[in-house]
């Protein structure tokens, strides 16, 4: 029974038959390789009939030799690269690869650890057990024994036939018996006569250090194998020392019709632009290196689709869309809602359709009529009338899903719908915006002019979705707070509405009064802080108000996380 070992990251962990092995990402496995593009449960390793067999049982494929493989037996030494073939690399050997334990068919045992217990063994499958000292079987040159042997021997016996100080033997090459090794008959390899070819399968006529060499081999009269050094069909390989007067020494050759150079190019393009092992990899499956491709290709395709375009507007809208998603995974990554399930993409789309049609037809109707921000007043009214906007649709989301599924979301969950919500309403708006710097650009008289133009189509493209998110998401938090604890529901909604209501108002307030813009920066660093604080701590808050009587009420998360059950009345 073979013991597997597999060494990983410089540590070696070994496994007795009858072990099932767990590798992957989690935790649990056995062998815990933390990269996140092995699966949770990548492969696991079982003892079978025919030895241990590696299984893939994870999505993320493995590669040995540079190939995907699903299953394989662990026959000898093997490197296998779990999700890539550049992927994290584990070596699997069972005992017999190290010299240990019972050797398969062809197998070698180390000297001393072998059933014969005599020094400098090596043991071919089904060897008996009573071979002297020091023999060794075919093409194992040396087998590191020879000297040993002649060392241990019994007092006036000669070194055995074959090894240093001993001398050759000749056995007719007739049926039944093989000149394997100098002086050694067929019978023992496996007992018996004519084992395979060769006495055993694949063996090649071999000598061992310091043996007289055996009839056919360079320097020796006779016939030899075609292939064997000094013979025809023989390619020499570089470092090849002697040889007999018919060798010829040098370098490999090429194959026929095929320039040696050619070779080495294409192997040297295989391995470093591994365009085959690319298309096999399943990383290709993972959403980020598939959106790198077209954030990086639309530019250029805006380019060619808006470069006959007739209205100004087409550019914000095309780069406004262009960036918003780019915003919402940075808000997700901060965030970390619980969930995004199909629940929750019903309830963003919501959402941008709510936004999109109450900003037409109610808030811009009041910013009009009703809104001035060179006045702290109008700005109030400005900034409560836009986040009212972006607030509303995440709070009948959140009521509707509480009536209707008779669930209560995440406040975290409800803090993202708010930066959705607010990208929505951001991208609508610089619409309106963004017309204008291009004709400021185009009727620019002087340089400064063009870059203030140039800078103002900047800001409402890539800034304006994201300030709107910002304040948005905080009031989306305090909504779902509101929803989840009903007992301080109004409470909670004033406050998560007024905040970012008079960070909003005093924003339009500073860019439209002062000539600087230094103090709106100091408004929009207090804003970020704020949104940043709640990403941080919007799990710590919902908890603490569950644990608190003043909030919880009828709280569903109350009684589930809260309350400590209580066992049954008997």
């Amino acid at each position: 029974m073979s013991t597997l070992q597999v060494t990983f990251n410089g540590r070696i962990f070994s496994f007795a038959p009858g072990t099932i092995v767990r590798i992957g990402r989690s935790s649990e496995n056995d062998i815990v390789v933390n990269e996140p593009t092995v699966s949770r449960r990548h492969a696991q390793l079982s003892f079978e009939a025919s030895g241990w067999v590696w299984q893939n049982s994870g999505q993320a494929p493995t590669f040995l030799a540079g190939q995907p493989v699903a299953q394989f037996a662990v026959g000898q030494q093997v490197d296998v690269c779990l999700a890539s073939p550049q992927g994290p690399s584990l070596q699997l050997a069972t005992a017999a690869s190290h010299g240990q334990g019972a050797p398969g068919p062809g197998g070698t045992e180390l000297a001393g650890a072998g059933t014969a217990g005599a020094l400098g063994q090596t043991n071919v499958a089904g060897q008996s057990p009573g071979v002297g000292a020091g023999q060794a079987a075919a093409g194992y040159a040396g087998a590191g024994a020879a000297a040993g042997a002649a060392a241990h021997a019994s007092p006036g016996q000669g070194a055995p036939a074959g090894y240093a100080g001993g001398p050759a033997q000749e056995y007719p090459a007739s049926a039944g018996q093989r000149s394997n090794y100098a002086g050694a008959p067929a019978q023992d390899y496996a007992g018996q006569q004519n084992y395979g070819q060769q006495n055993y399968p694949g063996a090649q006529q071999q000598n061992f250090a310091g043996a007289v060499p055996a009839q056919g081999y360079p320097d020796q009269g006779g016939a030899a194998p075609p292939g064997m050094p000094g013979f025809p069909g023989y390619q020499g390989g570089a470092g090849y020392q002697g040889g007999g007067p018919n060798y010829q020494g040098g370098p490999a050759a090429a194959q026929p019709g095929i320039p040696l150079s050619q070779l080495d190019m294409g192997s040297f393009f295989e391995i470093l632009i591994p365009v085959k092992s690319w298309l096999h990899d399943r990383g290709w499956r993972q959403g980020i290196r598939l959106l790198i491709i077209p954030y990086a290709l639309l530019p250029l395709i805006f380019l060619q689709v808006f470069s006959g375009s007739t209205s100004l507007s087409s550019p914000g809208w095309a780069y406004s869309l262009y960036v918003a998603p780019l915003w919402l995974l940075t808000f997700w990554y901060l965030i970390r809602p619980p969930v995004i399930g199909k629940l929750e993409v019903v309830v963003g789309i919501g959402i941008v359709i709510w936004t999109i049609v109450w900003l037409h037809v109610v808030t811009i109707y009041i910013n009009d009529h009703f809104a001035n921000t060179h006045t702290i007043l109008g700005s109030l009214v400005v900034g409560y009338n836009e986040e009212v906007t972006k607030a509303l649709p995440v709070l009948i989301a959140a009521i509707l899903v509480l009536k209707i599924r008779k669930q209560k979301l995440d406040p975290r969950t409800w803090f993202l719908m708010g930066t959705v919500a607010g990208l929505t309403f951001g991208i609508v708006e610089q619409s309106i915006y963004t017309p204008a710097a291009l004709i400021q650009i185009h009727g620019a008289h002087a340089i400064s002019e063009a870059d203030v133009g140039a800078l103002s189509f900047a800001f409402r493209v890539f800034v304006d979705g994201f300030q709107h998110a910002v304040w948005a998401g905080v009031s989306g938090f305090f909504v779902g707070m509101a929803v989840n604890y009903r007992r301080r529901r109004i409470p909670l909604l004033l406050l998560g509405i007024s905040i970012p209501s008079i960070l909003h108002a005093l924003n339009d307030y500073t860019l439209t009064v002062f000539s600087t813009v230094w103090v709106g920066v100091l408004v929009q660093a207090l804003s970020l802080l704020l949104f940043l604080g709640y990403t941080l701590s919007a799990s710590a808050i919902e908890r603490r108000v569950r644990r608190n009587p003043n909030f919880r009420g009828q709280s569903i998360m109350m009684e589930r996380f809260s309350q400590p059950e209580q066992a049954p009345s008997p």
